[in-house]
């Protein structure tokens, strides 16, 4: 009951401190995606209930199995045992890394296809701007509708599909990859954990704060995955990711030179040419760079929030220590003091 409880209480404050954030609103995005926005109240008021009937439940199921289960395209009929056996190994793990006899937020996910996301950024630079969840079950066509309509405001965006989000309980992609989920649902939990911190509630000033977080989060979900700092799992394909670099490089070039049209014929155009190499990209666009920008882990993203997160990891003898001296950093500024700080104190 007091795990109920927490979970409970939690769930609460997640959705009031949400739906009080007032991210700012571009007018006639409401009207435009109407009946296709992701209604989180709703999915929360649907899903906490099912959550909490299999709370004493408990999966017998092995590591092996479970990699095997996913590598042949489990069916739904599994998915509670998946769960469950996940939020057990994960939890331990989690607890082991941060030196913690119980944890809070308790892990807790589904999996279920996660909500996409509506990115809009201006033309002439790569900044999100505005983000608005999507019903993963929209179809292409309203897709392509509703970017349209946006872009001719002169706005550039896109409709992209996420790996996971941090609802409560968190949504995970189904993956055949063991790794990726370790990873992926470990990601999600700690920007739960840090919801209620400096630094997590500076997520919602956008910006560098974004990006901080989410590549915090993408190396600590590296760490529970124990995996090698020089293997990603989340952009293993290195012609890919050098063809983006390549174009990200280029368009900054370009709209740093104020050629806007040039940079946004260049972009059709290498979208055009990754396509005839087999991969399924729809569109590059400055919206397109500017959601996957906010990973620093991302080969085309020009932050070097990785570097530096990285090396300072290295200064701690334990994450537990590294996560909370960031967690009570309020803006980018206090970083980069930081940063310093422990670089001189280092030599």
């Amino acid at each position: 009951m007091r795990k109920i409880f927490k979970k409970i209480v939690f769930s609460l404050l997640l959705l009031l401190l949400v739906f009080s954030n007032d991210k700012g609103n571009i007018g006639f995005i409401d009207k435009l995606t109407s009946g296709y926005q992701f209604d989180i109240l709703l999915w929360e008021i649907k899903n906490l209930p099912k959550k909490y009937t299999s709370i004493f439940k408990k999966s017998d199921l092995s590591e092996t199995v479970v990699r095997n289960v996913l590598e042949n395209d489990y069916a739904n009929s599994d998915l509670i045992d998946i769960e469950l056996f996940f939020e057990k190994e994960i939890s331990k793990k989690i607890k082991q890394k941060l030196d913690k006899n119980y944890i809070f937020p308790p892990l807790d996910f589904v999996i279920q296809d996660s909500p996409k996301v509506l990115v809009i950024s201006p033309r002439d630079s790569i900044v999100q701007q505005y983000v608005l969840l999507i019903s993963s079950d929209i179809p292409l066509d309203k897709i392509i509708e509703i970017e349209n309509a946006i872009d001719m405001r002169n706005f550039s965006s896109l409709i992209v599909n996420t790996g996971g989000f941090a609802s409560y309980p968190s949504m995970v992609k189904k993956s055949k990859n063991y790794d990726y989920m370790i990873s992926t649902i470990s990601h999600e939990w700690l920007h739960q954990y840090l919801f209620f911190s400096p630094l997590g509630q500076a997520y919602f000033k956008g910006g560098e704060m974004i990006k901080l977080n989410e590549t915090l989060a993408d190396i600590f979900g590296q760490e529970i995955a124990n995996l090698p700092e020089e293997k990603n799992i989340f952009y293993p394909d290195v012609i890919f990711n050098d063809f983006l670099k390549e174009t990200r490089l280029e368009v900054d070039r370009l709209l740093k030179n104020k050629e806007i049209n040039t940079a946004e014929t260049y972009m059709k155009n290498r979208t055009i040419k990754l396509q005839s190499l087999g991969y399924k990209t729809r569109k590059i666009n400055q919206a397109y760079f500017a959601f996957h920008g906010n990973y620093g882990s991302s080969p085309y993203s020009l932050s070097d929030y990785d570097n530096k997160l990285n090396k300072l990891r290295n200064e701690y003898d334990s994450f537990s220590l590294f996560l909370n001296d960031l967690k009570t950093i309020k803006n980018i500024e206090e970083f980069n003091k930081f940063i310093n700080l422990k670089t001189t104190e280092s030599k």
